[in-house]
C-alpha cells in the first residue's frame, strides 16, 4: 500500500482546518470534524488501488486538490464567459465537503482496512466498506452529517455537493437531464465541482501508477 509521509498528512490536516476557520460556520464545522478527527486525518479517498488515493491520508489530499482545481476552473470558466452564479464561499464549501460522507460517522468509519489477503492481492482492495454502518450514498451522508451538527448550507452548496459525481451517479440524471425546464440548473456550481472532482481523480490515478 502507498503511504503518504506523516508530515504531508499533518500539513494537509492543518491546511484543511485553516480553510474551515475562514467559514462563518466554523464553530459547528470544527465541532463536527473534531468528532471525525481520526478519520479526517487517515481516511482514504477510495477502497481500491486502481481507483484513486486508496491510502491513509488520501481523503484530505483529494478534497484539497478538488478545492484548488475548482478555484482555477472558475477562472477559466469565467474567462470564456461562463456565468458565475454562485459565491466563492459556496464553491469552497461544496468542494471541501463534497466527499464528507466518506468519513462515515463518529466511531463508525466508512472504510475499514481489508482483512482478506486474497482481496488485497487479487483485486487490489486496500479497504472495504464498513458493513456495520447504515448504508447511505456518500452525498446523502454528507447532508446528514451537516444537519446533525446544525451546519446550514445554501441551495447552491447543497447542489454542488449532491451533484458532485455528475452523470456517473444515476440518481443525478433527474437534475441534470430534466426536460421539464429549458435550463434545469439555475447555478453552474455543480458543473465546476464535478469537473474539478473528476480531474483530481484522473491526476491521482496517474500518480498512483508510479
Amino acid at each position: 500500500m502507498i503511504f503518504l509521509d506523516e508530515n504531508k498528512i499533518k500539513e494537509d490536516y492543518d491546511r484543511f482546518m485553516s480553510l474551515i476557520e475562514e467559514d462563518p460556520r466554523s464553530e459547528n464545522l470544527k465541532r463536527m470534524y473534531e468528532a471525525l478527527d481520526q478519520e479526517l486525518a487517515e481516511a482514504p479517498a477510495a477502497a481500491v488501488q486502481h481507483h484513486h488515493n486508496a491510502f491513509p491520508g488520501g481523503y484530505l489530499d483529494h478534497v484539497l486538490r478538488v478545492h484548488d482545481i475548482s478555484l482555477e476552473m472558475t477562472k477559466t470558466f469565467h474567462a470564456f464567459e461562463g456565468e458565475l452564479n454562485f459565491t466563492p464561499q459556496e464553491l469552497r464549501f461544496a468542494a471541501l465537503h463534497h466527499d464528507l460522507g466518506k468519513l462515515g460517522e463518529p466511531s463508525e468509519p466508512y472504510y475499514v482496512e481489508q482483512d482478506s489477503d486474497w482481496h488485497r492481492k487479487t483485486l487490489g482492495q486496500n479497504y472495504k466498506y464498513n458493513n456495520t454502518i447504515q448504508y447511505m450514498r456518500v452525498t446523502d451522508r454528507a447532508h446528514y452529517m451537516l444537519q446533525q451538527y446544525d451546519i446550514k448550507i445554501t441551495k447552491n452548496e447543497w447542489l454542488g455537493i449532491h451533484l458532485s459525481d455528475g452523470m456517473y451517479d444515476e440518481s443525478n440524471k433527474s437534475y441534470l437531464k430534466n426536460n421539464m425546464y429549458p435550463y434545469p440548473m439555475k447555478t453552474n456550481i455543480p458543473y465546476i465541482v464535478h469537473v474539478s472532482d473528476y480531474l483530481a481523480m484522473v491526476i491521482e490515478k496517474d500518480k498512483g501508477k508510479f
